[in-house]
């Protein structure tokens, strides 16, 4: 069952050919926002929880969604689709070869006739490739509903963030957090050494993760920055453990313009800022 949890709408129109359509989806959950093509505002902003049982699928999902939304059943000049898809990995663009990205998915996460393979440019480094894949049926169920589209990865979005924003970092950890599932980033002398997400559901289950990839990469804890975004609450256990864990903490946020500065007078402005980010 899908269920819309928040929307923001303009008074101006929405939708049409000078608009694009970004969405961002994973297994529990869907964002969507309308974005003017010539300047670059926010428009409209919809935010979906995917309550899926055993017996539903992704046809079921999206007809429900088209019900509820007042973005989904529009038009637009551009439609791109973001997918949180744990299974992706970075591959050195000189062993990437037509077969090769689907060989190296299949070896760490098993063979799928179910899956299709996508992989795209890391624009921060120009020599990772950033080769994932996503469910055919939900490719097919997109294509039928905006006859176009284009797909990108979360991780390429982050990893573009955070490496063109931040230089000269010694020792830097990113955590983006979403319902049930986090991605942590690792960079040491502004090189990415791993991008991975990880599944919780108390917070001692996420701060083992955390120290664990902490030990593993020796990152010190006392000196490394760790930037937090996304859907973590300040006041809770979690964030104050993890105050324990590493000294510096930083929030990452973006600037409240638009629709943004809406939706921040009922979210924390760290919360959607992940998502916002992938309209830059």
């Amino acid at each position: 069952m899908a269920r819309k949890k928040a929307g923001y709408y303009n008074d101006d129109p929405i939708s049409g050919s000078a608009f694009q359509l970004i969405i961002e989806l994973d297994e529990q959950e869907m964002r969507c926002m309308s974005k003017k093509i010539d300047d670059g505002a926010i428009v409209a902003f919809e935010y979906f929880s995917l309550d899926k049982d055993q017996t539903e699928d992704w046809n079921d999902i999206f007809y429900e969604i088209k019900t509820i939304s007042k973005l989904f059943n529009k038009t637009y000049k551009l439609v791109t689709c973001f997918f949180c898809t744990p299974e992706s990995i970075l591959v050195p663009e000189k062993f990437l070869t037509a077969t090769s990205a689907e060989d190296y998915l299949n070896l760490i996460y098993g063979e799928s006739s179910r899956m299709e393979v996508k992989y795209e440019k890391l624009i921060a480094t120009r020599s990772f490739i950033n080769t994932y894949r996503i469910k055919k049926s939900l490719a097919e169920l997109l294509t039928r509903q905006f006859i176009i589209f284009q797909t990108s990865h979360v991780y390429t979005s982050l990893l573009n963030d955070v490496m063109i924003r931040r230089k000269n970092g010694s020792q830097f950890v990113k955590l983006q957090f979403y319902h049930g599932h986090f991605i942590m980033a690792i960079f040491k002398e502004d090189k990415i050494q791993m991008i991975q997400t990880f599944t919780y559901k108390i917070a001692e289950d996420a701060l083992y993760y955390i120290i664990r990839c902490a030990q593993q990469f020796a990152i010190d804890t006392n000196t490394a920055i760790v930037e937090l975004s996304g859907m973590i609450d300040i006041n809770t256990e979690l964030h104050d453990q993890l105050k324990k864990v590493y000294t510096q903490i930083e929030i990452d946020s973006i600037e409240p313009v638009g629709i943004i500065a809406q939706v921040n007078k009922d979210y924390a402005s760290h919360y959607f800022a992940p998502f916002f980010k992938l309209a830059l």
